[in-house]
């Protein structure tokens, strides 16, 4: 039974270090990078393109011991054919590192950054062209081209790390009973065999 109890709690441990790494994750990936941004209340529009440029060359970090120059793409449009511009921004991930780009990367390789920004704006910064995008009803100021996270996104996130979690509270409670339960089964028919060799000796 101590092999069995000891099993139990090695596997039990180890599910819960992994659900609890998985609920950390998703708050700090998912989660709180969504309720930031607040881009659920944005709402499907058309955007049209007004003029872009691009912007930048200030010293950025890139990682541990990486230095670069920052690349940043600036896409005004119109919304509602409305006259006045709005900043176009590629998604919540450059809205939480720039407030004044519509795409921003600090990498490594310079010249990669500098064929991602030609080929984004080919794609949207010429000026007519019209595609989808999300505005926010309580500021024009800003819209968004695309949503990596939405409502399912927080459900997922936190459902399947949340049900690992009780999965392994059950564990915790069912395991030690069972154990206890198959131990008895194994000392019932010793005790009866004691109990009959008692009685033949009496």
């Amino acid at each position: 039974m101590a092999d069995d109890w000891e099993m139990a709690q090695k596997c039990g441990g180890f599910v819960a270090l992994v659900s609890v790494a998985a609920l950390i994750l998703t708050g700090a990936l998912v989660v709180h990078p969504m309720l930031q941004g607040s881009t659920l209340s944005y709402r499907p529009t058309s955007c049209t393109t007004a003029y872009s440029y691009t912007a930048g060359g200030e010293t950025c970090h890139c990682g541990k011991n990486c230095k670069s120059v920052a690349r940043c793409l600036v896409v005004m449009v119109t919304i509602n054919n409305s006259s006045s511009p709005a900043l176009l921004v590629q998604s919540e991930e450059v809205l939480r590192v720039s407030d004044e780009c519509s795409l921003y990367y600090c990498l490594r390789d310079r010249d990669y950054m500098d064929r991602l920004l030609e080929e984004f704006q080919e794609t949207y910064g010429q000026q007519g062209q019209t595609y989808p995008c999300l505005y926010n009803p309580q500021n024009t100021q800003k819209v968004l081209l695309e949503r990596i996270y939405d409502e399912w996104s927080i459900f997922h996130a936190l459902f399947w790390a949340g049900l690992i979690f009780v999965l392994f509270c059950c564990c915790c409670l069912c395991v030690p009973g069972g154990l206890a339960r198959r131990q008895q089964v194994k000392t019932q028919p010793a005790q009866q065999t004691y109990i009959a060799n008692e009685s033949g000796l009496g």
